[in-house]
Parts: C-alpha cells; structure tokens; sequence
C-alpha cells in the first residue's frame, strides 16, 4: 500500500508513467488531490486492476484520454461517480451530467470531468481491447447513445465481475494472476453483449426479429413484476420453446439467464436507495423475500443484503 502527497512522491510518479500507456491523463486529478492511497495493484494477462483512495479539498478538473487499444472500467466502492460533470472533447457536448458508481470507457475517448471537492476509493480495471475485439467482425462504434449509457451503468454482470477481482486483490490466494485474466475475459464478453456491438451481419440464422427483442427488452425493463417465460411467449406470438430457442441463437444467451441479469439490474439501484429486500422482492414479483434472495445470490454470488451494507 502507498501513501502520500502526489506530487513529490517518486512511486507515485512511476504509477503514472506505468498507466500512460493505457490512459493519457493531461490534466490530471492525481497531480491536485490532497492525499493517495494506493491500496492494490496487480497486473495480469489482458490488462490490469488497482484500488485506490483520494481526497480533494477543492473542485479539481481532469481530462483523460483513452489509448486506441485501452477499455478503462471505474467502479466507486462507495457508491458514488467520480465527477460531477462529463464533457465529450471529441463531440464537445456533455456526454453525462455526471459519472454513475460503475463507468466503461472506450477506447480513443478524450473526457474532461469536473469534479467537486470530496474523496474516492474505487477500483479501477484496464482491459486490452483485443480481448472484446476478438469477439467481432468489425470494430465497434461508439456513438453518443451508447457512450451516455456507458458512463452510467449499474448493477448486472459487469459489475459483480469487477466486484470479483476486488475480492481476488483483497484476499490473493493461488492462482490469482489466471482469476484475474479469466474475469479479464468475461468481462469482455459481458460488454460485447450489453451494448450488442455484434454486426447485423454477424447475427445467425434463425434468430429473432429487433422488434421482438426490443418488446421483451421493454416488457423486462418495465415497472412492473418480472414476467415468466409463457408471457414473454405470447408477447412475440410464439411458443415458449420457439422464443427459448430463438432468443438464444440470436443473443448468445438463455432468456432465462438474460431475465436474471435484468433482475439484478433493477434490484441493485433500489438496494442501495434503501428499499428493504421484502420491498424489492414484491416489485419484483417474488413470492417471499427468500426467493428473492436465492435468486440474486444465484445470480451474482452475493446476498441483497450485502449490496445494502455497502452502502
């Protein structure tokens, strides 16, 4: 662990230089924070991952530049974004009227993020673009809709991913460095699949209609208790075991896994506002909290309460 005053401190220094070649920070906020904690930092195969502490005792302004080759992950392990403020150099309009707890950064972004006194402890995770571009024909396009979306994420598998490798740098035990490059892994095909940056073209026969998709994205994402399989059937006029198999040639995944995933996406920001886990199961359309439970657990490894405590 490191500690210190940025400016003058060597190791510091060398952290920087070390990063350069995957993010370029031209105004940086490590050159202005009051104090620096370097808690972990490990390197693997595809990237790295580090957890660290500022604090700042006036607004400070940063702006980071991504490498053409660099997927720069930051969730905030106290719930807050790191800025106030998002401006896209590139597009020069605001990209986000601010930074949510879990970011993605794409590669070739320029970002200037204005941020309020406070302080931070996050953990950051640098991907090796090649590990998402050997999943696609073409390179991916990110466009403002999907950027806006992608400096605001929250819950789902992306980050109790990152979560993971946190738990992995927290308490090392053998094979550390593989568990790393494995999740490095995962979330590459995680990205690929939240933000569906497959080509049409790449797209299987025999899959679904976008109408249909984007029915059952709306029905899911509604306000509404999760609906069963045999509704998400009739709602595109087929039978459970023709959109089972559908859905799964055209997106790569069961539906079955994809509802989960929406489950835990709409379950985690009602968590960390405070809803009690029987409120949550109930707009969920659970049964008994305790099904909710098992659920969730099942699906990210940890328990509701869990996301509630580290709030």
């Amino acid at each position: 662990m490191t500690t210190g005053q940025i400016g003058s401190d060597p190791a510091m220094a060398q952290r920087k230089r070390e990063l350069a070649k995957w993010v370029n920070i031209e105004k940086s906020i490590v050159d202005q924070v009051d104090r620096f904690t370097a808690e972990h930092r490990l390197d693997f195969a595809g990237g790295a991952v580090e957890v660290r502490q500022f604090s700042w005792s006036k607004p400070v302004e940063s702006v980071w530049t991504t490498e053409n080759h660099c997927y720069l992950l930051h969730l905030s392990l106290d719930g807050k974004g790191p800025s106030n403020v998002v401006t896209n150099l590139r597009s020069g309009r605001n990209a986000a009227s601010s930074m949510g707890a879990l970011a993605l950064v794409p590669p070739g972004q320029a970002l200037s993020c204005l941020s309020d006194a406070g302080s931070s402890r996050a953990i950051r995770c640098l991907l090796d673009a090649r590990l998402l571009e050997s999943f696609l024909a073409d390179l991916p396009e990110w466009h403002d809709g999907l950027l806006h979306e992608a400096f605001s994420l929250s819950g789902g598998q992306i980050e109790w991913l990152i979560r993971r490798m946190y738990r992995e740098l927290s308490s090392p035990d053998f094979g550390t460095d593989a568990m790393l490059a494995t999740f490095a892994q995962q979330l590459a095909v995680e990205i690929v699949r939240k933000f569906e940056l497959r080509s049409v073209a790449d797209f299987r026969r025999g899959g679904m209609a976008p109408w249909r998709l984007q029915r059952l994205r709306d029905r899911l994402y509604a306000d509404d208790p999760l609906p069963d399989l045999a509704e998400l059937a009739e709602l595109c006029d087929m039978t459970v075991r023709h959109l089972a198999r559908a859905f799964r040639t055209e997106t790569g995944q069961t539906l079955g896994k994809y509802r989960e995933t929406v489950m835990v996406e709409r379950a985690t920001p009602m968590l960390r506002e405070g809803a009690s886990v029987a409120e949550v199961a109930g707009r969920l359309g659970f049964s008994s909290p305790g099904g909710f439970r098992s659920a969730f657990r099942r699906a990210t490894g940890m328990l509701p309460s869990e996301i509630k405590a580290a709030n």
